[in-house]
């Protein structure tokens, strides 16, 4: 696959082969013959999502941009409300300069997210039928993907699919895609996106898989049984994406992800970090102290999965403070900005930063001397 491919070409040093001896026996023979994910590269690749309104005002963004990152994801430009806003228009204005602007650097892209519950246009509750829904839903995936054959790398497929209370049922949320299609909406996602770029990496990606406690170990146990059942069906499935978006009030269970990403592993899948960002509403208001606990926060998370193997990629949700969704969604309860990327409202780098480039530093180490250490798209 390119994505992976181009991070291979990079990377020197490879683990020994994980054991097999986790109870996914079905699984893990279908997986025996897929090629196996890199174990703990060098480094991570590393990067964050962006806005096309962002890039073609801010001079001073763009450079921070090809400054600390190898990658970039398409925040909202590639979700349905801002794609089509009306059934029959495809409006890719802002998801075209954000690649643009991509390759002109030399960072790869990752697109986000081509079925998703959430952002989505009023237009799409008028679909009635399993038909209709069906033919809706290949024609985007078809048409996005087939736009940017080749130049985005990497897609989030399906976006969001566990249940909030994912210890019932089939712990799958119930959406509009599921309602109307049924469970297996997710397989013919996957398959339709492979058909119109067998080059791109697929994924699918979920939030609150990193935390400790039963409600997380549900979440944690549908995502490995949905990639389970994938790999057993031959579906083309190359990755699990685990958002990563920590809270302040809850503890990275480090043995349950590193288990996590060793069965992920174990399925010849690769784990990425897809929206990493800490919320800090209880943290002190301090800035030093705070910024230190957010730092220590993304660590723990990112340590553990690099002890299990390693991620194929880590980006945050934004580069700077002022621009993440934190600020409005998740605001703290003494009225201060919330502080949850690499870099203040001012681009300045802060101790998340350097946490960030920790985990990096070794994949740029190992570029070669030409000084030039973007990978091409």
């Amino acid at each position: 696959m390119v994505f992976r491919a181009r991070i291979d070409r990079r990377t020197a040093l490879r683990g020994a082969a994980l054991g097999a001896t986790l109870a996914l026996e079905p699984a893990v023979a279908v997986a025996a013959s897929r090629p196996k994910p890199p174990s703990m590269p060098l480094g991570t690749p590393i990067g964050c999502a962006v806005q096309a309104e962002l890039l073609a005002q801010n001079d001073a963004y763009r450079q921070a941009i090809i400054r600390d990152c190898d990658m970039v994801v398409t925040e909202d430009a590639l979700k349905w409300d801002r794609l089509r806003p009306s059934r029959g228009k495809f409006d890719f204005t802002e998801g075209d300069a954000i690649v643009r602007f991509a390759h002109a650097a030399g960072l790869s892209v990752r697109g986000h997210a081509l079925v998703f519950h959430g952002q989505v246009p009023p237009w799409l509750d008028t679909l009635r039928t399993r038909a209709e829904a069906e033919a809706e839903m290949r024609k985007h995936i078809t048409t996005v993907v087939g736009h940017y054959r080749g130049k985005i790398a990497s897609w989030d497929v399906v976006n969001e699919f566990t249940d909030d209370s994912p210890e019932r049922g089939t712990g799958l949320r119930d959406t509009i895609w599921r309602r109307l299609i049924g469970d297996n909406y997710i397989e013919m996602a996957l398959r339709t996106a492979a058909q119109a770029d067998p080059s791109a990496q697929l994924v699918l990606s979920d939030y609150f898989l990193e935390f400790a406690g039963e409600h997380y170990d549900s979440r944690r146990e549908v995502m490995l049984r949905t990639a389970q059942a994938m790999v057993t069906k031959g579906v083309p499935l190359h990755g699990i994406g685990m958002q990563g978006h920590l809270y302040s009030d809850r503890v990275v269970d480090r043995e349950a992800v590193g288990r996590f990403v060793r069965e992920v592993r174990a399925l010849g899948l690769v784990v990425l970090v897809t929206e990493l960002d800490v919320i800090d509403q209880t943290f002190p208001a301090d800035l030093r102290q705070r910024d230190e606990l957010v730092a220590q926060q993304a660590f723990q998370l990112l340590d553990a999965i690099s002890a299990a193997g390693g991620a194929d990629a880590v980006l945050t949700w934004g580069l700077r403070d002022r621009d993440s969704w934190t600020r409005w969604h998740k605001p703290r309860p003494d009225g201060l900005p919330t502080r949850s990327l690499p870099l203040d409202d001012d681009l300045k780098p802060k101790p998340l930063h350097h946490v960030m480039q920790h985990f990096r530093r070794r994949v740029v180490a190992s570029e070669p001397p030409s000084g030039n250490t973007k990978r091409s798209p």
